[in-house]
């Protein structure tokens, strides 16, 4: 290869490289993939809410921890989306990997936690998808304080109902 060629692929590289990392958050997950499975396939909302604010559902089955107001670091979010919550919690493990032979949790194994250990999820996740929703939330929910109609239509698209009723001061 001659000079000018590794040049011409180094630069290349550098660039692909860059656009890339301008397509992630910090975090180095992907928001939008990250909205799509809070919203679908781990179906956080049923618990959470649709703005993380900890009100679920109609149907959920209780009070869930309002991201909004979380003082969680990334890795923090990581270990409990990944872990779950141990102690009789509804917080699932979605890790399907989690608490098994060499898979410590919050510095515990199954055994130190018995019958305690977080429930089996509805749908385990990968280590990107768990990184993707942990990038999601620290953009759009954790630390963001009461959710706004913006929020809203941000998640569900111009002209929901649910966000028309949210400006007209209606429970969504």
């Amino acid at each position: 290869m001659t000079r000018f060629t590794t040049a011409v692929v180094a630069l290349a590289a550098g660039l692909a490289l860059a656009f890339s990392v301008a397509a992630q958050t910090p975090s180095g997950g992907d928001i939008g993939l990250g909205k799509r499975l809070y919203q679908d396939k781990a179906t956080c909302g049923f618990c959470h809410g649709w703005s993380g604010d900890g009100a679920g559902d109609p149907q959920s089955p209780g009070k869930a921890a309002n991201l909004r107001e979380s003082k969680l670091d990334h890795d923090q979010l990581v270990e409990i989306i990944r872990c779950g919550v141990p102690g009789g919690t509804a917080m699932p493990h979605f890790d399907k990997f989690a608490w098994t032979k060499g898979e410590e949790c919050f510095g515990m194994t199954e055994a130190d936690v018995g019958d305690k250990k977080p429930p089996n999820p509805t749908a385990g996740l990968q280590k990107r998808e768990i990184e993707a929703i942990v990038a999601y939330l620290e953009a759009k929910i954790v630390g963001k304080g009461p959710p706004t109609v913006a929020d809203c239509e941000e998640y569900f698209g111009q002209g929901s109902l649910r966000c028309k009723e949210m400006a007209a001061g209606r429970k969504q």
